[in-house]
């Protein structure tokens, strides 16, 4: 006699050969006579263990089978989407009775290709498929693979892109899957208009938007694609932004999207209703109360009178929070209530606090640092166990590890739990994903400065998962050779004094005036005096020897020998990312003593300070202010290797290098009268920059510049300006800089741009 079981997606064929007799119930329809398990065998396996069967089912030796054990069994092994089909039997073997699972087994995935895909290619498809070579085949898993491609198509533009699949049979254990795709053309988005927008122009709103129309630029900007998500996620966008300017009942209608017959272009109308814009009445605290009013409302961002704004409001609400949170009370909650006044374009703020319970830190664990110590990662931390909860020290623990650069930057998560009943702690969850901090980079080129470059470096800023940073590196150019190793230890023995050094050797050509060759070496010590502030001592030992002369005026035996200096720095790092930022300050102050014997004499006292602002998106504010000053020591002249000029790729990008500086007439080597940069003892310049990606996948961002600087003496400041725009590529080798400056002072005015290529950032 037999019985068949049908679960919810599989045809299950289950025979059972029975010996005893059948009958039937009202509830239960046929059933067959209960028998004593004595044996279990698995037949039919090759790639699945045994034990990971018998494991799986809950029928055991000495139970009593009946048919809701066994229905369940079947339905805990197709659970492990190995399996075809499965058969079980009862046997009776030598007199005992044996239950008998026959499997048939899924085939294996030898091979995993694509069709159709013309504007794609196999490798960047294969990274969106988690089904892997080798493995079971599993339908839901392949499903999924699907989804995952369509998404991708649809970030690349495909917006009509097909995806299905097919297995073709190798031999019985083994298939090809394989992805047949139909691409169609990438979708452009042809127009985007607005109807019933008063406050803001269309190429306003248009700006803040990632769907932006075609343009002549799209294909190296990725821009002009129609992604749905992209559109959805402008929506949201563009009521933010209204909400931001005060528009409280900004509403948008449901958008019109027309695509043209031949499914090239889209057109897209988005219905605006402003609303009026809302300035705030009154602000009023409710609630639990831990601080004065008084205070509270000092620190808000919203002010009464003014312009409501919804990002203004985030902030203060996190602002509150974190008040509140720094007390201890880790579970406050910040409720805020808006309320419309009648008859006017008004609007009340209320706040209402609820504080909870307070709360301490208990365990802090770090997960997913497989290469870095543990220590890399608590050494940076705010926060300790048995600590009474801090919000602020919190957040501030999270932004310090992502400042480290050794981790990606959305896989740092910092998440509270409250161990079983203890409502009162915060256990520390720590997870992190480890990045490549190492890089090998071979490079060669042209730069205007030096003409064709060879590049070389290895560096591995996490050496040995300890944090500590090995650098090594080698120039060989037309104008300039350099090689140095540098090697930083930022926590020396476990303490928080850092120690660093390393050796140089260059030879430089680049200067009009003359050529140069130096090495030497420093070792440099550092402590941290204050929050984001490090103090930093510095020993350099420099031999310098001038090769050959151009400028009759330049006093070899000043130039030559040994300068032994010591330098003493205050730096006040706030920046997000150290190598790119898009927010923060950095401020630093050295004085360089040089006369610790050797055979040179001067004072160099220079100042910098760097902003980074977001103004909208990924649009970067950047600027930089550097003030540099040198004074004699002791009467000794100093060296004009060492005095101040500007213009070149590293400051003024409108003028040519060592063009901006006191000038005087010479007559080089071949007897002709020409004019040689002197040098300066005092400089100042400034860069301001606009910069936005131009391409975030292949690293490219546009900028737009002003640069502005004086070198010569501090008595008689004359200020040459420039402006310009360039593109930059964050390359494997580095940011290279290609930039275009035109100059806007003095006799340098009508000579055309200047045209400058670079390695590295700017600032």
């Amino acid at each position: 006699m037999s019985l068949r079981f049908i679960p919810l997606f599989f045809w299950t064929a289950l025979s059972f050969s029975l010996a005893g007799s059948l009958y039937a119930t009202e509830d239960l329809g046929p059933r067959v006579d209960l028998f004593k398990i004595e044996q279990i065998v698995v037949k039919g396996l090759k790639k699945v263990e045994k034990e990971a069967v018998l494991e799986k089912i809950g029928a055991k030796v000495d139970m009593v089978l009946d048919n809701y054990l066994l229905k369940k069994d079947l339905e805990k092994i197709y659970s492990m989407k190995y399996f075809d089909s499965v058969e079980a039997e009862h046997e009776v073997v030598a007199g005992k009775n044996v239950l008998v699972f026959k499997m048939k087994e899924k085939p294996i995935v030898t091979k995993i290709s694509f069709e159709g895909n013309d504007g794609l290619s196999d490798d960047d498809l294969k990274g969106q498929v988690k089904t892997k070579v080798f493995s079971i085949l599993d339908a839901t898993s392949v499903k999924n693979d699907i989804q995952s491609l369509l998404k991708h198509y649809e970030e690349k533009g495909y917006f009509l892109a097909a995806v299905d699949y097919k297995e073709k049979k190798i031999n019985e254990e083994n298939i090809e899957l394989v992805f047949n795709i139909k691409e169609f053309d990438k979708v452009k988005v042809k127009k985007v208009s607005f109807l019933g927008n008063k406050a803001f122009k269309d190429e306003e709103i248009k700006s803040i938007l990632q769907t932006q129309e075609d343009s002549l630029f799209s294909g190296l900007s990725g821009s002009g694609n129609f992604k749905e998500i992209n559109f959805q996620n402008d929506i949201e966008r563009l009521k933010y932004f209204y909400r931001m300017k005060g528009y409280l009942q900004i509403n948008i209608g449901s958008p019109e999207i027309t695509v043209s017959e031949d499914k090239k272009w889209v057109f897209i109308t988005m219905k605006l209703t402003e609303g009026p814009q809302f300035s705030i009445n009154k602000i009023t605290f409710q609630g639990e109360m831990l601080f004065p009013e008084g205070e509270l409302r000092e620190k808000l961002t919203l002010k009464e009178n003014e312009t409501y704004s919804e990002e203004s409001l985030r902030k203060d609400i996190q602002l509150l929070t974190e008040m509140y949170q720094d007390e201890g009370y880790a579970f406050a909650n910040v409720i805020r209530n808006l309320n419309v006044v009648p008859g006017e374009n008004k609007v009340d703020v209320e706040f209402s606090f609820e504080k909870g319970k307070i709360a301490y830190f208990g365990r802090i664990k770090v997960k997913g640092n497989s290469k870095s110590r543990d220590k890399v990662i608590r050494r940076e931390l705010l926060i300790h166990e048995g600590q009474k909860f801090n919000g602020t020290a919190l957040r501030q623990s999270k932004e310090n590890v992502q400042r480290l650069g050794f981790f990606e930057p959305e896989s740092i998560i910092f998440n509270t739990v409250s161990p079983k009943d203890k409502e009162d702690i915060l256990d520390v969850e720590i997870a992190v994903k480890e990045k490549n901090t190492g890089q090998i980079s071979l490079g060669a080129g042209y730069s205007t400065a030096t003409g064709g470059f060879f590049q070389a470096s290895v560096s591995q800023s996490n050496f040995r998962g300890l944090g500590q940073n090995l650098t090594f590196s080698l120039n060989i150019a037309k104008t300039s050779n350099t090689f140095s190793v540098d090697f930083t230890e930022p926590y020396f023995l476990d303490t928080k004094w850092s120690l660093g050094g390393g050796v140089f050797m260059s030879n430089d050509d680049t200067s009009s005036s003359y050529s140069e060759k130096k090495k030497g070496m420093n070792v440099r010590v550092g402590y941290p005096i204050f929050t984001f502030t490090n103090l930093y001592t510095t020993y350099k030992l420099e031999d310098t020897k001038i090769k050959t002369v151009d400028d009759p005026t330049i006093d070899v035996k000043l130039e030559n020998g040994l300068a032994s200096s010591i330098q003493t720095s205050i730096v006040h790092d706030r920046r997000d990312d150290r190598s790119d930022a898009r927010k923060g300050i950095f401020l630093s102050y050295s004085t360089e003593y040089t006369g610790i014997g050797g055979d040179k004499k001067w004072v160099k006292n220079e100042t910098e300070a760097r902003g980074f602002y977001p103004v909208w998106g990924d649009l970067i504010f950047r600027s930089r202010l550097y003030a540099g000053r040198l004074d004699e020591v002791s009467g000794q002249r100093i060296p004009r290797t060492e005095k101040f000029t500007l213009g070149g790729s590293r400051n003024l990008r409108g003028y040519a290098y060592e063009a901006i500086g006191p000038k005087r007439q010479g007559v080089n080597n071949a007897g002709q009268t020409l004019t040689f940069n002197t040098g300066g003892i005092f400089s100042t310049f400034t860069n301001l920059e606009f910069q936005h990606p131009l391409s975030r996948e292949a690293g490219l961002k546009w900028v737009v510049f002003f640069d502005a600087g004086h070198a010569g003496t501090f008595d008689n400041v004359k200020i040459y300006t420039d402006y310009g725009f360039g593109f930059r590529w964050f390359s494997p080798i580095g940011t290279l800089r290609f930039e275009f400056g035109y100059p806007l002072t003095g006799e340098y005015k009508n000579q055309g741009s200047q045209f400058h290529f670079d390695i590295g950032q700017l600032f």
